[in-house]
């Protein structure tokens, strides 16, 4: 029986590997499989945690090395769960913020919501990535909308605790920001998500009592 997934191809190093995924979750499994065999063999052959240490980082340096490369697939799934997998990583996947910031343009909107997002949950910069997460607010789809949610919800977080050094400049434009995020939220015929929208809405109170008090 033929599946019903496609295939993709990742050049690393001088090996082409080829790809067969159903999800996000199975993406994400594929990269990670061979990093935990390496670390549990490890870790049964010495009690050294320096060198369990460093064999754990660089089995995950090479798995986003691997999603960096899907995220340039020609195949759309291909690249938006590669670009999901380096977003629920979180800060783990640093590095890969160009490439994702590079997704930030793809044709297809999906690819583009799901980089967005990654950028946002790994800690990135976000003001190009804003602009796509506030349209993902609005997708069909119900998961990209309530990752698009989470994902603003960290921004406005990550805002509160940094408000003390933002400038005049930077705290008006949050607050204007986050302000027509809540505005996009409550006008929705969508579901988002209420704690979402909570947390956003706490954040922005703090950013304008921050405002006032410059």
């Amino acid at each position: 029986m033929k599946s019903i997934y496609p295939n993709f191809s990742v050049k690393a190093s001088t090996t082409t590997i080829t790809y067969r995924f159903a999800s996000t979750i199975s993406l994400t499994l594929l990269c990670f499989s061979s990093a935990l065999l390496v670390i549990n063999k490890t870790s049964a052959q010495t009690p050294d945690n320096t060198n369990l240490e460093q064999t754990a980082v660089t089995s995950i340096s090479n798995a986003v090395s691997t999603l960096i490369e899907v995220l340039r697939s020609e195949n759309v799934e291909a690249r938006v769960n590669a670009a999901r997998a380096l977003g629920g990583m979180g800060t783990q996947a640093k590095i890969a913020e160009p490439a994702l910031k590079i997704a930030l343009y793809d044709k297809e909107p999906r690819v583009r919501y799901s980089a967005a997002i990654a950028i946002a949950n790994l800690g990135g910069d976000t003001k190009d990535a804003f602009p796509e997460l506030l349209k993902a607010l609005e997708d069909e789809s119900k998961w990209i909308r309530q990752d698009a949610a989470y994902a603003l919800s960290n921004i406005a977080l990550n805002l509160q605790g940094e408000v003390r050094d933002l400038s005049a400049e930077e705290l008006n434009q949050a607050v204007t920001n986050f302000e027509n995020t809540l505005k996009i939220m409550e006008d929705s015929k969508l579901e988002i998500p209420p704690q979402a929208m909570k947390s956003i809405n706490d954040s922005l109170d703090s950013l304008k009592r921050e405002k006032q008090r410059q």
